[in-house]
């Protein structure tokens, strides 16, 4: 019985648990930390992109060659 209480003690649980939860957060930190550069050009070009579209948007056409298509031929006189 002294064996096996010894084999499970509560503080080499409590350590082991400690450890997994430093591993997990040095993975993450680590994960993280090489996402980061890679979303950094997405992110900048879906900004650039939402600040274009927004400007644009309450714009009318001002184009001089904006072609009006029309199905119908017009017939000279």
């Amino acid at each position: 019985m002294s064996k096996t209480r010894k084999l499970f003690s509560a503080s080499k649980i409590a350590g082991y648990l400690l450890g997994l939860l430093g591993i997990s957060a040095f993975a993450v930190t680590q994960f993280l930390s090489a996402l980061m550069p890679l979303l950094f050009a997405p992110m900048v070009c879906a900004v650039l992109g939402l600040v274009l579209y927004k400007s644009q948007a309450g714009q009318k056409s001002s184009n001089a060659f904006d072609i009006q298509s029309n199905a119908v031929p017009e017939q000279s006189v």
